[in-house]
């Protein structure tokens, strides 16, 4: 009886474990199953105007106990194609390389030789004009660019953010920012860009700015009982390493930045001294969520949403340009390369302009008043930190004409009263600048972020720091001191254009008495 049982159990497993190798082949079966993987996971069917039940209805007559491998891969690539997404992947090998594939710039240099014809005639444009040799990251496996310079202009050339150990990487940036100290202006090329890791994409976006930026926020598809999709984090840049590097800069992008790369691209719109030049990138900006088929086959789809700092989706559509240039085989072939060109150009006849924007004002407001305001105790004093945006308001600034000497000249121009119209306009640079410039100052002593003891003395004077307003060839930043309620002083501080304190005073305020300014 009881080898009867072991020998029935034996079958039964056996049977068992047939059903199952059969299942993980079955073509319904893996069908089925890829189709309710995109449809419970993949973030841009609206985006990318897919109706993904139509696809199943489409397809699914297709497939059959009969279909092979062969054919149920070339099904799946033709259910997904219309998404035009390069992270969706489907690998019977386990490789899952995200792909430009759909983006007119791959269409006219598809080829890895292509491709290497396209840097090199950048590299000879560059030596006709004055630049030196590229200086190669120093990435053992993979060519990820290089840098090189001129008398006054720096060349960094990215073709993928990783392929190297991180810290070599922040150790060779620090090396060409050294070296480009004294240039006026940067070129960063990433038109043949892969993507890659987001801790990259820091190491140089953080190089590049002196303050913390809001630069997107970011969800993902969880398709649970009660949401969709997870809350919306923001994403913040925040300034990285000693040595930065905050020139007029201009970004080279095409349809071939992508992933890692559409990012970095996203996160420069941020920085008012960056002008993209050429085509928008590709706008593929979700991570890839990998997954396995019952056949063993790997896929993988975007389940994630990018959207800026204003909440501009790009997906699909790609970061855009603020200078449009079609790269052609054409041009290749005539040794020439109109992306680069016209970014020189552009820093010969814009770098002045660009410099400007490199100043923080807001930043150097705040270091006059901890260096030199605060330790004097000129307005009092702070013993806490809060952030917040102040919405940028000329007619905040009105009050201040009587005891400011330079705003009073802008009131008696009627500059101060044409600012303050303009600012009714939707389209003013007053709207502009509250709805996609969003950044943080730092901090320095004696101004704390923070007090540990909530009750301690004093502690609910806070200083706020307000985005400032250029009249004239000045700056003017507001500093708001809150003593909390409705009490206040409001410090204006002036400066001009080299970024000199000009003059500074201040107002109380009291809204609760219906005394606006004492």
């Amino acid at each position: 009886m009881k080898c009867l049982t072991a020998l029935i159990f034996t079958i039964l497993v056996q049977t068992i474990a047939l059903a199952g190798g059969a299942g993980r082949n079955d073509p319904e079966h893996n069908f089925e199953v890829f189709w309710k993987l995109f449809d419970k996971n993949y973030a841009h069917f609206e985006t990318r105007n897919v109706d993904w039940k139509k696809q199943y209805a489409a397809f699914r007559p297709k497939v059959n106990g009969s279909t092979s491998q062969e054919q149920l891969l070339t099904i799946f690539n033709e259910m997904t194609s219309p998404l035009r997404d390069g992270h969706v992947v489907i690998s019977p090998t386990g490789d899952l390389p995200a792909s430009a594939k759909y983006a007119p710039f791959f269409d006219e240099f598809p080829t890895k030789d292509l491709q290497a014809q396209f840097r090199k005639t950048t590299f000879d444009v560059l030596l006709q004009n004055g630049f030196g040799s590229i200086k190669k990251f120093r990435s053992q496996h993979y060519d990820i660019g290089g840098y090189c310079r001129s008398a006054d202009l720096g060349y960094l050339q990215l073709n993928g953010f990783g392929g190297m150990r991180l810290d070599d990487f922040c150790t060779q940036l620090d090396e060409m920012i050294i070296e480009f100290a004294d240039i006026k202006g940067l070129i960063i090329d990433i038109r043949i860009n892969g993507g890659g890791s987001p801790a990259f994409v820091e190491a140089l976006a953080g190089r590049l700015t002196e303050v913390k930026r809001l630069v997107g926020y970011g969800r993902t598809r969880i398709n649970s009982k009660k949401h969709e999709y997870s809350r919306w984090k923001p994403y913040f840049m925040n300034p990285v390493g000693e040595h930065k590097l905050i020139k007029p800069t201009i970004l080279l992008t095409s349809g071939s930045t992508i992933s890692a790369a559409d990012h970095f691209a996203l996160y420069l719109k941020e920085f008012p001294y960056v002008k993209q030049i050429g085509e928008n990138t590709n706008g593929i900006f979700s991570p890839m969520l990998g997954k396995r088929l019952p056949n063993g086959w790997q896929v993988a789809l975007s389940n994630g949403q990018t959207v800026s700092s204003s909440r501009k989706n790009y997906e699909a559509h790609g970061v855009p340009v603020d200078i449009g240039v079609i790269h052609t085989r054409t041009d290749l072939s005539q040794g020439t390369d109109k992306g680069l060109i016209t970014g020189l150009s552009y820093l010969e006849s814009h770098s002045q302009e660009l410099a400007l924007k490199t100043t923080c004002f807001e930043q150097l407001a705040v270091n006059f008043y901890a260096d030199s305001l605060l330790p004097a105790k000129t307005y009092g004093d702070v013993t806490a930190y809060s952030i917040g945006l102040v919405e940028e308001d000329a007619t905040l600034l009105t009050p201040f004409a009587d005891k400011c000497k330079t705003l009073g000249q802008m009131d008696e121009s009627g500059l101060l009263q044409q600012r303050v119209a303009r600012e009714q306009q939707a389209d003013s640079s007053f709207h502009l600048n509250n709805t996609e410039r969003r950044f943080y100052v730092g901090l320095r002593q004696p101004i704390r972020k923070k007090s540990v003891w909530p009750w301690r003395r004093g502690n609910g004077r806070n200083l706020t720091v307000a985005h400032h307003i250029k009249l004239g060839d000045n700056h003017y930043v507001r500093l708001h001191l809150s003593t909390g309620g409705w009490n206040g002083e409001t410090v204006l501080i002036v400066i001009d254009n080299s970024g000199k304190i000009v003059e500074h005073c201040f107002l109380k305020y009291n809204y609760l008495n219906n005394q606006p300014f004492i």
